[in-house]
């Protein structure tokens, strides 16, 4: 937990934004840290925070959000330096709401929406439906001019846990080590997703319990589990996954450790 905390970068209008380097690997090497960064939306900055931002120097974005997130919560900093973003939808087109959809879905579906499916549902699509997003975003990291980045989505907890547990994996980094860093966005979104249950509840006309809500405002390490333990089998191990699940050039793999590791 120490070196999981060490690497939160405290920020006034950003609750889930950490390094993902600093883990030592099975073979013993160290994840560098300053190259790889994961955050929550960048909607709220104040002028501090960008301050705070800047001295990232921070080269590439890549934001996972879908388009009706990124027009209900445009990305707001101002660099010192040109930034390059690139807005990659690692969520099915099926899922993605405007506000008023979302509406009616949960009153009309008030009694039998199952949220724990609809996240497992989730992380099933990135992983083995949406993998042509995932190539997109390691073959953009791989190259070392986009470096240091930015991976985030709106919460930074599951599309962005996801991909950057996939990335610590792929290095070697242990898995208990990874499951921890990705369970810590509990422990960080909870004032904000506490805000968020109460527009849920009240969107649902108060027919969604607090309780059923619970799995979308959360990680829970059966997702990662599940999805993880559904690679290995299908694949073996991470790298053959994103060589052969996701197409990625081995190439650029290992052009993306030889820069992360040291």
């Amino acid at each position: 937990m120490k070196v999981i905390s060490e690497n939160l970068i405290k920020f006034d209008g950003i609750y889930n934004f950490r390094d993902i380097g600093g883990f030592i690997t099975n073979e013993g090497r160290v994840m560098k840290k300053g190259i790889l960064y994961r955050s929550d939306e960048l909607s709220r900055l104040t002028v501090k925070d960008i301050d705070v931002f800047n001295q990232l120097k921070i080269k590439l974005i890549c934001d996972l959000r879908t388009d009706q997130e990124r027009k209900s919560k445009p990305s707001k900093f101002l660099s010192e330096q040109p930034i390059e973003v690139m807005n990659i939808s690692i969520q099915d087109k099926s899922q993605e709401f405007t506000r008023f959809e979302f509406f009616k879905f949960l009153v009309s579906k008030s009694n039998s929406i199952n949220f724990e499916t609809i996240m497992k549902d989730m992380y099933y699509n990135m992983a083995f439906v949406n993998n042509s997003k995932i190539n997109e975003v390691i073959t953009l990291l791989s190259k070392e001019n986009h470096l240091p980045a930015l991976i985030h989505c709106t919460g930074g907890k599951d599309r962005t846990g996801f991909i950057s547990a996939l990335i610590q994996l792929m290095v070697g980094v242990p898995y208990h080590n990874v499951i921890e860093e990705y369970l810590y966005s509990n422990h960080l979104i909870e004032p904000k997703m506490k805000k968020a249950e109460k527009m849920i509840r009240w969107m649902s006309l108060f027919q969604v319990s607090s309780e059923r809500i619970k799995p979308l405002l959360e990680v829970r390490r059966e997702y990662l589990d599940d999805i993880y333990n559904e690679i290995i089998k299908r694949y073996g191990d991470i790298e053959t996954y994103l060589c052969e699940g996701c197409s990625i050039k081995q190439e650029n793999l290992s052009n993306l450790k030889n820069i992360l590791l040291e």
